[in-house]
């Protein structure tokens, strides 16, 4: 009987603590989803703060904190244009990219050692050309694109146009001072050759600047089934050192290229241009010829291209100039090849006509090692002859390092 009485005894008691037990484990849940609130609660506050500071999302209204508990004064009234600041005085990053321009700075850094070379002279050591860059979108329609040459002879704008994107007829133009679409290397800025130098029939029919004059360019993409077409068609003012030279007004030079580009694989493309350009002779009453043909090949694997690609060019230019007794005729072929993520090798045959009695050729090979995006450094090997002279064994050096932001390039 005593251990039936215990048992009773311990059910009464059991009994009765059970409602003690629940209410202590609900008051706990209620606690912690109260710290939960509480926790969402900042948490929302400081991303309503973080997002106002940065500019990227509009103001919290009142409403808005009101709800996550917490009181603020009434939201001021929104910035007006000539207000780019944000509230707590932070700048809008938003803001003062329309009126900051992308602007970078590329030096190229050159040097030389061997053979004195008499038609190509360079110092032993010399900052060649730093290239100032301003490029932003005057509207959605028209992107202007400036590229000043810093250099020991002074700055001159290399380049100055507004490309206008939205014309009918699906046209593109460009005015302004830009280099002729004339071929691959006549297109290239200094730091983007893959070379030191540049070709000889460059340099030999457009000169160390190459064919560039003001003017306006009217570009169309040409739909069809078989590859990408694209015409292009230039007009200059016909002021173009030793290559055009304008008497009358309307001696003006012209250019037309037509561009093939057709994927052969998912790994290689091949490109096919052809090129004619027109203008007045610096001497009087002439008419300077030029025709062009280029071709590039490109092999980037998908699952290597990072390590391994190549490039193979050819280009060829003859010149019709009433002051020669023949046409000038030039070319050049080289390969590029990436040795590793950060290496890469090159070879390069010249050839081109100076004038009715001399011919120069040439050979160089390339090492170039890239450190950075930023930055490269280049050697390269060249051996010339000039017409009937002794050649000359050079070896040249280049150093180019960037800084801001650069818009990418035509490979």
């Amino acid at each position: 009987m005593a251990r039936h009485g215990h048992r009773i005894v311990f059910l009464i008691v059991l009994f009765a603590a059970a409602p003690l037990f629940a209410q202590t484990n609900d008051d706990r849940i209620r606690q912690i989803e109260e710290k939960i609130d509480t926790l969402m609660q900042q948490a929302t506050a400081l991303r309503a703060e973080l997002d106002q500071l940065k500019g990227t999302a509009k103001p919290a209204t009142t409403d808005d904190l009101t709800a996550v508990g917490v009181v603020t004064p009434p939201a001021a009234p929104a910035p007006q244009l000539a207000d780019v600041q944000t509230i707590n005085n932070a700048p809008n990053p938003g803001a003062s990219k329309v009126f900051n321009p992308d602007t970078s700075v590329i030096a190229n850094f050159m040097g030389k050692a061997g053979q004195n070379n008499p038609f190509d002279p360079r110092e032993p050591m010399q900052l060649d050309e730093a290239e100032i860059a301003f490029q932003a979108f005057v509207d959605p329609y028209a992107k202007a694109n400036f590229f000043f040459s810093v250099s020991p002879q002074g700055i001159e704008v290399e380049e100055g146009y507004a490309t206008f994107v939205a014309l009918p007829y699906d046209l593109t133009a460009k005015v302004g001072k830009f280099k002729a679409d004339f071929g691959k290397a006549n297109t290239w800025h200094t730091h983007v050759r893959p070379w030191v130098d540049q070709p000889l029939v460059v340099h030999d029919f457009f000169g160390d600047e190459q064919f560039h004059d003001d003017g306006l360019s009217l570009s169309k993409i040409f739909p069809n089934s078989f590859a990408y077409t694209e015409g292009t068609i230039e007009v200059f003012r016909g002021e173009t050192e030793d290559v055009f030279a304008r008497e009358k007004n309307n001696d003006l030079s012209y250019n037309g290229h037509l561009k093939v580009f057709k994927d052969i694989s998912e790994n290689s493309n091949i490109e096919l241009g052809t090129s004619y350009a027109r203008g007045t002779t610096p001497v009087v009453g002439g008419t300077n010829q030029f025709g062009g043909v280029d071709l590039t090949y490109r092999w980037k694997p998908l699952s290597r291209g990072l390590y391994n690609s190549l490039i193979a060019r050819f280009e060829g230019i003859v010149n019709d100039r009433p002051d020669m007794a023949r046409d000038r005729k030039g070319f050049y072929a080289s390969l590029d090849y990436q040795l590793g993520q950060r290496w890469f090798t090159g070879v390069r045959l010249d050839r081109a006509d100076f004038d009715d009695t001399r011919r120069d050729k040439g050979a160089s090979a390339t090492l170039t090692f890239w450190p950075s995006e930023f930055s490269q450094i280049r050697a390269q090997l060249r051996h010339t002859q000039y017409g009937n002279l002794k050649a000359i064994n050079e070896l040249l050096f280049q150093l180019q390092f960037a800084i801001g932001a650069h818009g990418a390039h035509t490979f």
